[in-house]
């Protein structure tokens, strides 16, 4: 039977994201869950997706600031 991911579960699966260790992140998914792959793939997929648009939000913000202090010239 499925369980939820305890906080710590999910802080080393987001750490394994970030690390680029999607593998590793699906792994620890299933292990912690005992859920189904594809539950564990879509899992890492949207924390994957998460993590792109907030780097991607930071490099906006970086871009714009630069912009703004006259350092992107």
């Amino acid at each position: 039977m499925k369980r939820e991911l305890k906080p710590e579960e999910h802080e080393e699966i987001v750490r394994a994201v970030a690390a680029g260790d999607r593998i590793k992140a699906t792994n620890i998914y299933l292990s912690a869950t005992e859920g189904s792959l594809t539950d564990a793939q879509n899992y890492v997929k949207r924390l994957t997706a998460e993590a792109e648009a907030a780097e991607s939000e930071q490099s906006l913000k970086k871009g714009k600031k630069r912009t703004e202090t006259g350092q992107d010239h």
